[in-house]
């Protein structure tokens, strides 16, 4: 059975299994970093949001010997422990002037998104993309986050730059950057941890991100965090892209002969292979910035 039969088939199962009381929709949803894939959503009546079940692990386990009925109750499961019944109110998201004080803006890879990001507004930044997403902190729906796309703004009425406006000032309001050094990100992340290494035999290193933790890395487009940073360590710098969510600061004086350039990009490289999740990827190129020219640039392996 092939991907397009399975999902007709899956869906008829659940279909009869909910008495056909359900509007099960199947929509193509692209998302960060990752080839667009298939989600189900099943809304009883009563309901007006529902979460997005993916179905290519599903195929996959289809294609390992699992029962269609076992799939489908696996997907019914899922529906069950992440529903929220009843209705809800949506306006916050559907009236701008409702929605525009929680809109943040993120960077993603641009190569790595180029389909997605015909599909949102956006402004590109050297090898990265500016993209917005409407933060949401509450009580029905706890810490996520909407992706604003083009047919948001056509609802909203507004144009890419009044929403980039808004975003930039909104993302410094709500999540301010912060900057540490590795041993006091780790000792405030990681309970327990303790550097043994002797502060003389390690480079100085510092972690950008916000608050939040989270999307951090997006700190990187604004001049005045990056000159501050500059302040703050007392030399020129090189950015590595450590994830979405934050960026490592390596000072100049940090690079001698003996740390070169292609070694840095490949630890970079090795650290987005193997230990950060695909869609948290930011990037393998290395950026640098300099005190006389104020800005953020690209290098190469070879300076």
């Amino acid at each position: 059975m092939n991907y397009s039969m399975f999902i007709e088939q899956i869906t008829k199962i659940i279909e009869r299994r909910l008495d056909h009381r359900a509007q099960i929709q199947i929509s193509r949803i692209q998302k960060v970093n990752k080839p667009p894939t298939d989600g189900m959503t099943i809304l009883l009546p009563g309901e007006n949001t529902a979460p997005a079940i993916y179905l290519d692990s599903f195929y996959q386990e289809y294609l390992l010997g699992i029962d269609l009925d076992t799939i489908a109750e696996e997907i019914l499961d899922f529906h069950l422990n992440n529903r929220r019944t009843g209705t809800f109110d949506l306006s916050f998201y559907m009236n701008f002037d409702l929605a525009r004080k929680n809109i943040v803006c993120r960077v993603i890879n641009y190569e790595a998104n180029r389909v997605l990001l015909c599909t949102i507004p956006h402004q590109r930044f050297l090898d990265l993309a500016i993209i917005y997403y409407y933060r949401m902190d509450d009580s029905v729906f706890g810490r996520s986050s909407i992706l604003v796309r083009n047919a948001h703004t056509e609802m909203w009425g507004i144009s890419q730059e009044r929403l980039h406006t808004i975003a930039l000032t909104n993302t410094r309001r709500l999540l301010p950057f912060r900057l540490d050094s590795m041993d006091d990100f780790l000792c405030e992340r990681i309970p327990g941890y303790t550097c043994f290494m002797p502060e003389v035999s390690r480079p100085p290193l510092y972690i950008l991100t916000n608050e939040d933790f989270s999307f951090g890395a997006v700190n990187i487009i604004f001049d005045d965090v990056l000159e501050r940073i500059s302040q703050e360590t007392c030399e020129n710098y090189y950015v590595l892209p450590s994830s979405i969510h934050e960026c490592l600061i390596l000072p100049f004086g940090t690079c001698d002969d003996e740390l070169g350039w292609e070694t840095i990009q490949d630890i970079v490289k090795e650290i987005n292979e193997n230990y950060v999740s695909p869609e948290e990827i930011l990037g393998n190129h290395i950026y640098k910035y300099t005190r006389d020219s104020h800005r953020l640039q690209i290098v190469s392996a070879q300076i």
